[in-house]
């Protein structure tokens, strides 16, 4: 298994200490060690364990610097920790590459904390409270940490205080949520040493090009290096997940009348998104099961993790204290709500993540962002219907905690939309973000789901009386379950679930998928051999078959795949 430390040392006794940054890597087969020197002010010893991945995404931005390049853009499935990823980055920017400041931007205000906590812990001390009416950033800090927004409102301060600077930008997906913030953003960090862009979720809802994300010809992103939830999964980084999604017939009133629908009935977006808001709503009674059934599950899971908590997202605050009565009403449980507006809510959600509550129910303030390991059940209770949206939502209990030592699993639990169902098989999937244009049909339907999701119900709108019929499908790794004929929820559920999660976790890779694998790897380091030397990718497969005596990657077999893997290794170590 790779392992790899970062270590702070600071000599006991001087005002002026020499720290070194230690990188260990050790494989079955070998050991490299690099070390970076640098002069600073004392600090304490400190160890940083980089996860594999994490010393992957290391060496793509150690070629980046090398080549001259002044972006990354580093994707990793939520919950993964690509925080720590980039503050090493930004670290080694700078102690090595003498960066002067180190500036951090962030989605929303609550985030900010959170990043300047983590920097304090490499030894960064950013400020989080900097005020764009002041401007002043004293000099007993190593940057600072502010949102999009601030940075669109006067990208003239931030461009005077980042030149010779390296940029974190966020969830960098967000920078095109306002009309100027892309432009804002290029203005204000275009004279900056380094920008390391981030993303759990590389895509839009639009088709609106990302601020500072390449794009090859086809119009989809270019990630310098990207961690799969797939892999975060099988490497013990991220939780599985299981889904629930339950069916029924869902009943609402209209202009035209009073409709009927049930999730297996084909109907037209509008359909799907008055079908799917109708069922959330409190007044409709679908909703109840399905809240029973993941409190039974998280009274389940606190059995081995005996401060386990779940969350509800809804679509809105109104939808949020309604179903946060329901919840209360159901399980005798208060839970605790959290809107992104209160002025308490970075607290709230503080108290929350120390405590054992039960029950999270909140809206937009957990979309991302939001470190809460001890969630392990999640309640899918919005009419949002993104990509980004579900997938963040699901990097909120995906995080696994390393001292549990009981299998983890997230449990999630939806309406039978054929949307969301798509959604949670498609979890383990590679997504890139696409700017080809729509089509008109396409842009139609997407405005026609907007206008009936994002805002208020027309007056004549109301939810009816509607019946769940229970759980209609489980979904684990992306494949749906037939097994649960008959079965209760509370015990032979979970035993099933929990068998199938175990069974992926121990399984052996096929040939075909081992070979699969070696591939995608050479696939990556032929890739980056091509950046470095501007060859094409097929001369360099034409020199490995030479080197190899073999007439094409296709007829390898697996012990010569790993051989093309060892001397692709090989030529990128002498270059």
């Amino acid at each position: 298994m790779l392992i790899t430390t970062i270590q702070l040392h600071a000599r006991e006794g001087s005002s002026r200490a020499r720290a070194t940054v230690v990188l260990m890597t050790s494989t079955r087969n070998t050991a490299s060690k690099t070390t970076v020197g640098f002069e600073r002010a004392p600090v304490a010893i400190k160890e940083i364990k980089l996860r594999p991945w994490q010393q992957e995404a290391f060496g793509t931005y150690r070629d980046c610097v090398l080549r001259g390049e002044k972006t990354l853009l580093l994707e990793a499935t939520p919950g993964a920790g690509k925080t720590t990823a980039a503050l090493v980055l930004a670290l080694h920017q700078m102690r090595k590459r003498e960066a002067k400041r180190i500036g951090i931007v962030v989605p929303t205000a609550h985030l900010k904390v959170q990043w300047a906590r983590a920097a304090a812990n490499l030894d960064l001390q950013l400020d989080s409270s900097f005020s764009n009416s002041t401007g002043i950033l004293t000099g007993d800090y190593d940057g600072f940490v502010v949102t999009y927004q601030q940075v669109a409102q006067k990208p003239g301060l931030f461009r005077r205080l980042t030149p010779s600077s390296c940029i974190i930008l966020d969830e960098v997906h967000h920078a095109g949520d306002g009309l100027s913030w892309g432009d804002g953003l290029r203005s204000a960090f275009h004279e900056a040493s380094f920008i390391i862009c981030l993303s759990g979720t590389p895509f839009r809802s639009d088709n609106a090009p990302i601020p500072f994300v390449p794009y090859d010809e086809h119009g989809f992103s270019l990630p310098d290096y990207s961690y799969q939830y797939s892999r975060a999964v099988e490497e013990g980084v991220c939780r599985p997940t299981a889904f629930f999604t339950y069916g029924g017939d869902v009943a609402w009133r209209e202009e035209a009348g009073d409709v009927s629908a049930s999730f297996v009935d084909e109907l037209d977006y509008i359909g799907q998104s008055r079908r799917l808001r109708a069922a959330l709503d409190v007044s409709s009674g679908w909703i109840e099961p399905m809240i029973r059934d993941a409190h039974e599950m998280l009274m389940k899971t606190r059995i081995d993790h005996p401060n386990a908590g779940a969350l509800l997202v809804a679509a809105d605050q109104t939808s949020a204290r309604k179903l946060a009565k329901l919840i209360h009403s159901l399980t005798r449980t208060a839970p605790v709500v959290i809107l992104s507006e209160e002025a308490e809510a970075g607290r709230k959600l503080k108290n929350f993540r120390d405590s054992d509550e039960p029950w999270l129910v909140a809206c937009n303030m957990v979309s991302e962002g939001v470190d809460i390991p001890r969630l392990r059940v999640g309640v899918y209770a919005t009419t949002v219907r993104t990509k980004m949206y579900f997938r963040q939502f699901l990097g909120r209990i995906v995080r696994r905690i390393p001292s549990l030592s009981s299998l983890q699993v997230a449990y999630c639990y939806l309406p039978a939309d054929p949307t969301l169902t798509k959604l949670a098989e498609e979890i383990e999937e590679e997504i890139r973000h696409c700017v080809r244009p729509k089509s008109e049909f396409e842009e139609d339907f997407q405005r026609r789901e907007a206008s009936n999701d994002d805002k208020p119900a027309h007056p004549q709108w109301e939810a009816l009386a509607s019946h769940n019929s229970g759980i209609n499908s489980v979904i684990v790794h992306g494949n749906q379950l037939t097994l649960f004929g008959g079965l209760s929820h509370n015990e032979e559920i979970h035993q099933v679930v929990t068998e199938k999660v175990a069974a992926r976790l121990d399984e052996r890779r096929t040939r075909a998928e081992e070979k699969a694998f070696l591939i995608n790897e050479v696939r990556k380091l032929v890739n980056m051999y091509h950046k470095r030397t501007n060859r094409s990718h097929a001369q360099v497969h034409a020199q490995l078959n030479s080197a190899q005596k073999v007439k094409t990657q296709t007829a390898c077999t697996e012990r010569q795949l790993r051989e093309r893997l060892g001397l692709i290794r090989q030529m990128l170590n002498r270059l």
